[in-house]
């Protein structure tokens, strides 16, 4: 796609000012954030409104696997331009080069997996070794170009750079994960995707549905109603936790996007507070938004919050 980032900028228009109503939401979230043990940001776009809040979205926070959400437009812009093919398929690593989260790490060692299972699976179940694999074939300075035309000069891919690039060098020994971005440009490529910029229609419908299919469901998406379509992207560290997500809410479609660093509480658990606060933040969110529709998750949801496949 030929678009200058001026020109993207300008297809997304320039947001307006809230309404009371939404400055009375800004102020109960930034309450949350002021609260926070950590570094917390986020920001809301209201896509029919033009309006958007947030606190601390501007600043750089390290993505975690958030960042697949731009290795994937690549993987889309490419099969596009005719430099590779969906059904391509890549040869798995040996084993001892492999990432143990989630479960390509399982496969038998003369396994190939096609660019769709890899994309599918990086998405769906943030499959880190899938991840690698794209992000080698595509060239992490080729997904850089990408996003700089798309205008999004905070939010980089760090994996495997060469160091002869010393700016996403640097930021991968300062992030030290798989990438760099603002809760606003996050934002911003979702925006772009719901609007079918980031790449062809077609390609961003269908990077739209592998999104709804999200198996991490127990953060943005748990504190919305389950019959509303919910195109999502999370990830976590041990000090950060993070999500992004569109939320086709029939009345009020919306982006919401959460990042959280230097966390004082780094457990893994349901209940970490970075968990925690994502959580508030989306249902507080829903509610405000819809208040003839409120939502209010299950006393018991926790019971079937997703486990990663309790593979051993």
């Amino acid at each position: 796609m030929a678009f200058s980032s001026l020109a993207l900028v300008a297809l997304l228009g320039q947001a307006t000012s809230p309404p009371r109503e939404l400055l009375q939401l800004e102020r109960e979230l930034d309450q949350i954030c002021q609260k926070f043990e950590g570094k917390l940001g986020y920001h809301l776009r209201l896509l029919n409104e033009g309006v958007q809040i947030g606190t601390r979205d501007k600043e750089r926070f390290p993505s975690a696997s958030t960042i697949k959400t731009a290795v994937m437009v690549e993987v889309f812009r490419q099969v596009e331009e005719g430099r590779i093919k969906w059904n391509d398929k890549l040869k798995l690593p040996p084993a001892n080069r492999r990432n143990p989260s989630m479960w390509v790490n399982f496969l038998r060692d003369d396994i190939s997996v096609d660019i769709d299972g890899l994309t599918n699976l990086m998405m769906n179940v943030s499959d880190n070794t899938a991840t690698v694999m794209l992000s080698d074939h595509l060239g992490v300075e080729n997904i850089e170009r990408t996003l700089g035309v798309l205008g999004l000069k905070n939010t980089v891919v760090t994996i495997n750079v060469p160091e002869s690039n010393r700016r996403l060098s640097d930021l991968r020994r300062v992030y030290r994960n798989m990438g760099v971005t603002t809760p606003s440009e996050m934002a911003t490529l979702l925006e772009l995707i719901y609007r079918r910029r980031a790449a062809s229609p077609s390609a961003c419908e269908k990077m739209i549905r592998i999104m709804q299919h999200q198996y991490w469901d127990d953060f943005i998406r748990s504190g919305v109603p389950v019959n509303v379509a919910v195109a999502a992207k999370v990830g976590a560290l041990n000090r950060s936790r993070s999500d992004s997500a569109i939320v086709f809410s029939p009345s009020r479609p919306y982006i919401l996007t959460v990042y959280t660093d230097d966390q004082k509480n780094q457990e893994w658990v349901d209940d970490n507070p970075g968990n925690v606060a994502i959580r508030t933040i989306s249902n507080l969110v829903w509610n405000r938004l819809h208040p003839r529709a409120q939502y209010t998750p299950p006393k018991d949801a926790k019971r079937f919050y997703p486990t990663g496949g309790g593979v051993e």
